[in-house]
């Protein structure tokens, strides 16, 4: 995507001849990507063991090992003196800065194939610059094949790496790919409720069960920059269409206050 930008940069009436001949990546593909991206990015992190690791179930129903375990603390960040060695924040950030630039630029050359966030609220979302431009004009390409099972394992793989991440990888990552994310997510929860409330479309019960599942998960994360999000997210999920599982919203008495 990089390259490709870079080239449309220099030779923007290619534009229209060169897009459609991009071939839509495979899910397979993208989550791979992902994975590898993310991996790099935990690499740098200075310590091969961070502080207040804590095991995290998948969005995919399976379980992260002991290695792979997730190290959040309640608000996202951390500070120096929690290092256990003594090295200061803004170097391990240092560290970690072209690796969280690698990541964020990696789910954003996917997004476009896998979600339908409108073009004008993409770009108000991330930078002005000519590799969003490029991902606009991508998705506009793609915008008549949402798959809802695809855009749902996407962006659920997308956020589980970052709950994976250590607390000040996360606080680095999220002002830059959290917004977005969150849009992605409230457009999917709004295209699965146009498809069964007004088209009258159905999707299997196991297909729904894992959404239930998956939504629950996120939603109970330790990292609160990301859970709260989820959780909003899941509830406006199950207030359109949690009756496909006979799932409602349930009303305490403190919330009709």
């Amino acid at each position: 995507m990089p390259l490709l930008s870079s080239l449309l940069k220099v030779q923007p009436g290619l534009k229209s001849t060169i897009l459609p001949l991009i071939p839509r990546p495979t899910l397979e593909t993208a989550i791979q990507a992902l994975a590898q991206s993310a991996k790099r990015l935990r690499e740098a992190y200075p310590y091969s063991n961070p502080p207040g690791f804590s095991q995290v179930h998948s969005s995919f129903g399976s379980t992260i090992r002991p290695s792979e375990q997730s190290t959040f603390g309640h608000t996202g960040h951390t500070s120096s003196h929690a290092n256990p060695s003594g090295m200061r924040d803004s170097y391990i950030i240092s560290r970690l800065r072209p690796h969280v630039a690698d990541f964020v630029a990696s789910c954003m050359s996917y997004l476009p194939y896998f979600t339908c966030v409108p073009s004008s609220t993409q770009l108000s979302l991330i930078p002005p610059t000519s590799q969003s431009h490029l991902a606009t004009t991508i998705q506009s390409l793609h915008k008549d094949k949402f798959h809802p099972s695809e855009t749902f394992l996407f962006l659920s793989a997308v956020t589980k790496h970052l709950i994976e991440q250590p607390p000040l990888t996360l606080s680095q990552l999220s002002p830059l790919i959290l917004g977005r994310l969150s849009e992605d997510w409230k457009m999917w929860v709004d295209k699965v409720d146009e498809l069964v409330n007004r088209q009258g479309g159905m999707f299997g019960s196991e297909t729904v069960r894992s959404w239930e599942r998956g939504l629950d998960e996120m939603a109970a994360a330790d990292a609160l920059t990301v859970s709260n999000e989820m959780r909003s997210v899941r509830d406006s999920w199950v207030s359109k269409v949690g009756w496909l599982v006979g799932r409602t919203i349930v009303q305490h008495p403190m919330d009709e206050i």
